[in-house]
């Protein structure tokens, strides 16, 4: 799978913010996933926000949303795609946090996690898929900090396959995820 990653801190860039008005905390109340229209409508978002979220999970998730993309907006060499694999496209994004207040507001660790990320899902073998890991910064509660929007993005020949695409991708996405987080727990 194709996969990097970036920084996109700055004055005039988007800000991370738990403090916005649809918030939910899916830690404490897991079940508020089934109150939110996306997971609702794509299982496997919904299983990812609540892995994500789980008890005892190193990191928690404050927003997220999902998009299809038209063939024009895919390029096979970005997505690891045949050009016949590049006719319909769906994505996503999930803001994703560090629990640990440390790990939260430190940029190294931010970035260091990043980098990992993006190293571990390229080596997943699937095609037509790409990760975007991007390092923003972020707000919750009272403390400024660092966090991660992944964006999940498949192709394939039309909608059905490129959703099936996505699927895998979020999965492996999520598994990542959490294994880079729970590596660098207790540094």
């Amino acid at each position: 799978m194709e996969a990097d990653w970036s920084v996109e801190i700055g004055p005039d860039l988007p800000c991370i913010d738990a403090s916005w008005p649809g918030f939910l905390d899916l830690r404490t109340s897991p079940h508020a996933v089934d109150a939110l229209p996306e997971p609702a409508q794509h299982p496997a978002l919904r299983d990812a926000l609540l892995t994500l979220n789980a008890s005892g999970s190193p990191v928690f998730t404050i927003k997220c949303d999902t998009w299809t993309l038209a063939a024009d907006e895919i390029d096979p060499v970005e997505f690891y795609a045949t050009p016949a694999d590049v006719l319909a496209g769906f994505a996503s994004y999930i803001d994703v946090l560090d629990c640990d207040r440390t790990h939260f507001s430190s940029f190294a660790h931010c970035e260091r996690c990043v980098r990992e990320l993006a190293s571990r899902l390229r080596t997943f073998p699937l095609r037509s898929a790409r990760v975007d890991c991007v390092v923003r910064q972020a707000v919750f509660e009272t403390a400024n900090g660092y966090g991660i929007t992944l964006y999940v993005a498949a192709c394939g020949a039309n909608a059905t396959a490129a959703y099936t695409a996505w699927q895998s991708a979020l999965a492996a996405t999520v598994d990542a995820t959490m294994a880079v987080a729970a590596m660098h727990r207790g540094e």
